[in-house]
């Protein structure tokens, strides 16, 4: 899936992430923290997405913490070599408080 790096899906979609507060200086997991994943409700902008230019950008995307997140594992149905799906759909379905 090519992504339109429109951030509708770390907007709508219910997910865990990784918690804010469990991540170190390094960009590692603090294994002091009993939980280093939260709940991300739907419709709840992710605390980790912030817009350049325009184009939605991941701030832990690069980070060690990353590896392994269900942000990081995410795929969906369709070629690898086509367009977001969801990103459309979300466009379709989007309310004025949406980004872009």
């Amino acid at each position: 899936m090519i992504c339109l790096r429109c951030g509708y899906c770390c907007d709508h979609l219910d997910v865990m992430i990784v918690d804010p507060r469990a991540i170190r200086a390094d960009g590692t997991i603090d294994p002091q923290r009993t939980s280093a994943m939260v709940s991300k409700p739907s419709d709840t902008r992710c605390p980790h997405l912030e817009f350049r230019d325009g184009m939605a950008a991941c701030t832990i995307h690069e980070l060690a913490c990353y590896q392994g997140s269900p942000c990081q594992l995410f795929v969906q149905f369709g070629p690898e070599d086509d367009i977001c799906i969801l990103g459309g759909y979300f466009r379709s379905i989007r309310t004025p408080d949406d980004p872009a």
